[in-house]
């Protein structure tokens, strides 16, 4: 693993959407016959990889009451979470990326879908690049980081609820200014800006139950933003030395939803990292990520539309909602991670949304020291507003093989 200068190294480390992490750098530099074996590249190009998944558990709920997000566990059998063939192009001022997404779902059947499929215009004077295509947008710390790049078997409560199942997911452009502010060296910043629309997903999400014969006036899922959607996003890091990083970042996305109305999600993230070795591969390292998301939603339903067409708009409103999570992650060697989370949602009950609360320990085991195969266990406690206490156990094993580092 080469060394990167401050500025390399801080956008490789806001790429989080590939498998890679600078908490969790290979133990040596030299790569052995493992790593050799994956080096796909085609001409010097193209770079495919695959990432494959499969997860199974325990849980004493309904588990599609109690998944989030879009490829969340879906069962208890054991299933193909995900199968993720992907290709980067990388050129001297261009790049790309595409990956297709293959699942089962509740029921064992399969699935897919197109995740993103991108091109990319670098090394633009000024210090701007700009994407177009089918992209997951910059929003806060998680919403563009793939399945493969997750900390935890399962997506965050908050980023599924108010940016959509599968996180944000933009068909338009994104322009991305690497901010030239003259400051410590050690502080490098990053804005981007965003505009198109929201794709729908096939896959349905079920809400927690209430109960029956209780009147819901709106549907939750249609406050995601659709159409003519905003983005923007700053983040900034500061090295205080090779060892110790701090990272914060806000984020707005606004536009229209599926009510026909406004929308607008906001965000807050802090991160804190320390690695052992800094700068070098290998060693112990801590990572403690905190985001805070914030919607406002204006709500319109027909629900009670008499004769004359005339819309009672007691039907009608402006509903606010706030969400956390908190990780923290400790690496002990290349091998071995161990982690907490804990989630918060508010909930929304004309959405028939319930509060939520979870925690997460998880721990990691690396069988390579590149970390490309991993065996993850995590327990999750959920406490929904109104029912019962739920437990769940999940077993995910984890396969990466091809290029470790896409085009983001």
């Amino acid at each position: 693993m080469k060394l990167r200068t401050t500025s390399a190294w801080f956008l490789g480390t806001l790429a989080i959407a590939q498998g890679g992490d600078p908490a969790a750098a290979p133990a040596s530099t030299t790569p052995d016959a493992w790593e050799r074996f994956n080096d796909w590249t085609i001409a010097g190009v193209l770079h495919p990889n695959l990432h494959l998944h499969g997860v199974g558990g325990f849980s004493t709920g309904e588990i599609g009451d109690l998944s989030s997000g879009g490829h969340d566990p879906k069962r208890e059998t054991f299933s193909a979470q995900a199968i993720e063939p992907g290709l980067s192009l990388r050129t001297k001022y261009l790049e790309g990326f595409a990956n297709y997404l293959f699942f089962q779902d509740a029921e064992g059947d399969w699935d897919g879908e197109l995740e993103e499929a991108f091109g990319k215009i670098t090394g633009i004077p000024g210090g701007l690049e700009l994407k177009g295509g089918r992209f997951l947008s910059r929003f806060g710390a998680l919403n563009d980081r793939h399945l493969h790049g997750w900390d935890f078997v399962d997506a965050e409560l908050a980023n599924s609820r108010f940016l959509g199942e599968d996180g944000l997911l933009l068909e338009g452009a994104e322009l991305s200014w690497n901010l030239p502010l003259g400051m410590d060296p050690g502080f490098t910043a990053i804005a981007s800006l965003g505009f198109g629309d929201a794709p729908a997903h096939s896959h349905s999400h079920h809400e927690h139950e209430h109960e029956e014969g209780e009147e819901i006036p709106h549907e939750g899922e249609e406050a995601f933003l659709t159409d003519q959607v905003w983005t923007a996003r700053v983040v900034g890091r500061y090295r205080l030395d090779d060892f110790h990083a701090f990272t914060a970042g806000a984020s707005s996305a606004w536009g229209t939803n599926a009510f026909g109305r406004d929308s607008q999600v906001l965000g807050l993230d802090l991160e804190y990292l320390w690695r052992e070795n800094g700068l070098e591969a290998g060693g112990r390292a801590f990572r403690w990520r905190n985001e805070f998301l914030w919607r406002d939603v204006d709500a319109f339903s027909q629900h009670d539309e008499d004769e004359d067409g005339v819309i009672d708009e007691t039907f009608s409103g402006t509903y606010h909602e706030s969400g956390l999570h908190s990780h923290a992650i400790y690496t002990w060697n290349s091998h071995l991670d161990t982690g907490l989370r804990l989630a918060w949602v508010e909930g929304v009950e004309d959405f028939g949304q319930d509060g939520r609360f979870r925690v997460s320990p998880s721990v990691t085991w690396w069988f390579d020291a590149s970390r490309r195969i991993g065996l993850r266990t995590q327990y999750n406690l959920d406490s929904i507003k109104g029912g019962d206490d739920e437990h769940s156990l999940w077993f995910q094993l984890s396969i990466a093989l091809g290029d470790a580092e896409e085009v983001r």
